[in-house]
């Protein structure tokens, strides 16, 4: 097993290529104050170096509150033998010099951020020689620093190569673990992280999600809120991953079977969005004027990112299904009436998807409404406050930047369904705004993928 993941890690330990080319900016003023180690050469990098790190916890991580969602939430729950282990500093150094590196423009730290990066993957890669070794929690966290730091640098658009290498290097180490990783929160937290994260990947490139993390997701359900809505979705995910998979390698194959399985799984999409609970739903709010920040004048907001990203995850999985209905369709419209109409719906069904995943996107960029006045169902509002370039923090634990992670996949897919012209051009202007905002370089690669409307996937 270790030698598995072994392999997929050296795949990506040439250095990695990045460079910052977006808009400048001005960099951030470093604290002078006196370094306790003299790591990166220098007094002044010290001192920056720090401050990365406590920039990365605070805009790019979840804090360990109410549920169990993952995306880094845990790492204040392990102590400091695993936090210092050097696999774990120096991925730490890495993916943290790259968000302070890419968000403030910062050349020199970004230089010193691919350096720590090779330097993680030697650990790593020795620590996979062990089977003890490699299935320590510190190995399974700094594969997912290392995975967090390609979507902070990526320039090529080979870079979803690249991270699934890492994530399938996890998913082997998980396996290694066992049912004992998901006996304590902090197992939970980082088996829902990187569930999460394959489960994309695998919706994306039309893969079966790995057997051994779908047998720890059935273990898992022993220690989880099995009436969580994210943990509903996790279910019918991997039964989408599976569905897509036997389609791509044709081993479901008449269009009948194929059409009525993806109606199947769409209605447990929709009875979980039907029976979301009080404390999920979100609300639709009508401006006064139109915004460029806004498609239209409508958009929603709800108790936070995570609830936001799962409505989203929802919506984009029905999307998935929508758009094979309609390829399987395609060779009957000319002959059947009833299979044109189902075509039809599939059309509306998708532009009304794409459109809601939209009207979040306000939401995850932290613009906050003033409600003028109208219906408590719909409020008039104007925008006031832009929270990727402010403080903004949801009361929930969830930075404004930590949430945007959750967003890439629908707004992506949003962007290469969009049927309105109108649409897809602003959904790439708001990758380009994510960017340009966040420093995240995900976003300039989702951005060049939508403008040459192609699927690299």
């Amino acid at each position: 097993m270790h030698s598995d993941t072994n392999n997929v890690l050296k795949a990506t330990s040439s250095s990695p290529g990045s460079c910052i080319t977006r808009r400048a900016r001005i960099e951030l003023q470093v604290n002078l104050s006196p370094p306790t180690a003299d790591i990166l050469g220098g007094r002044i990098v010290q001192s920056a170096e720090s401050r990365a790190i406590d920039f990365f916890m605070l805009a790019h991580t979840f804090q360990n509150i109410g549920l169990i969602r993952g995306h880094y939430e845990y790492l204040s729950a392990f102590p400091n033998d695993v936090m210092a282990e050097e696999r774990v500093v120096a991925s730490l150094r890495a993916v943290a010099l790259a968000a302070y590196a890419t968000k403030f423009q910062h050349f020199v730290l970004l230089k010193k951020a691919r350096q720590y990066y090779i330097s993680a993957l030697g650990h790593i890669n020795m620590a996979l020689l062990s089977r003890r070794e490699a299935a320590k929690y510190a190995t399974i966290i700094s594969i997912l620093f290392l995975n967090t730091f390609e979507a902070l640098t990526c320039e090529s658009r080979d870079f979803p190569y690249q991270r699934e290498t890492h994530l399938r290097g996890v998913a082997s180490i998980l396996e290694l673990r066992g049912v004992e990783l998901v006996q304590s929160r902090r197992g939970l937290q980082l088996f829902r992280q990187t569930l999460l994260c394959i489960s994309v990947t695998c919706l994306m490139r039309s893969f079966r999600i790995p057997m051994g993390l779908v047998k720890l997701h059935r273990h898992a359900a022993a220690y989880m809120d099995t009436d969580d809505p994210a943990w509903k979705l996790s279910d019918i995910v991997i039964a989408l991953a599976y569905f897509r998979a036997l389609v791509k390698d044709r081993t479901l194959c008449d269009p009948e079977t194929v059409i009525a399985s993806a109606k199947d799984i769409d209605r447990n999409l929709c009875s979980l969005a039907d029976n979301m609970p009080g404390d999920w739903q979100f609300q639709v709010v009508e401006l006064e004027t139109t915004s460029e920040v806004v498609m239209g004048t409508q958009y929603h907001v709800y108790p936070d990112a995570w609830v936001a990203g799962v409505w989203n995850n929802i919506r984009t999985c029905r999307l998935l299904l929508h758009q094979e209905i309609k390829r399987q369709l395609e060779n009957f419209l000319d002959t059947h009436l009833f299979e044109a109409v189902q075509y039809q719906q599939s059309v509306i069904i998708m532009q009304q998807l794409v459109s809601d995943i939209c009207a979040s996107v306000p939401h995850y960029c932290g613009y906050i409404p003033e409600v003028v006045d109208g219906s408590p169902d719909t409020p008039q509002a104007t925008l006031v406050a832009d929270g990727l370039t402010s403080a903004y923090q949801s009361s929930n634990g969830i930075p404004a930047t930590a949430g945007i992670y959750l967003l890439f996949w629908p707004l992506l897919s949003a962007g290469q369904m969009a049927n309105s012209a109108e649409q897809r051009a602003w959904i790439i202007d708001r990758m380009r705004y994510i960017g340009d905002t966040t420093g995240i370089q995900q976003a300039f690669v989702f951005e060049d993928i939508l403008k040459r409307g192609v699927d690299p996937f």
